[in-house]
């Protein structure tokens, strides 16, 4: 897979800080000062199965790829 080709996640605002996504895969996702969720910069995407399973997990429907 070349750098083109990395999904890149992103957490919108409609994010209520739950943390699940961090649970899951905090190797990408931290919370911020406010307590909601974002994704790291330059984080290691290779988990994707862990990216996979923290948008599923998120109640809110708040994180996604980038198109």
């Amino acid at each position: 897979m070349s750098n083109d080709d990395v999904k890149v996640p992103y957490v919108n605002e409609s994010c209520i800080g739950c943390s699940a996504c961090v649970a899951i895969c905090g190797d990408v996702f931290d919370l911020d000062d406010d307590g909601k969720s974002f994704a790291k910069e330059g984080m290691n995407t290779s988990n994707a199965d862990g990216i996979d399973d923290a948008i599923a997990a998120c109640p809110v429907n708040a994180i996604h790829y980038k198109d």
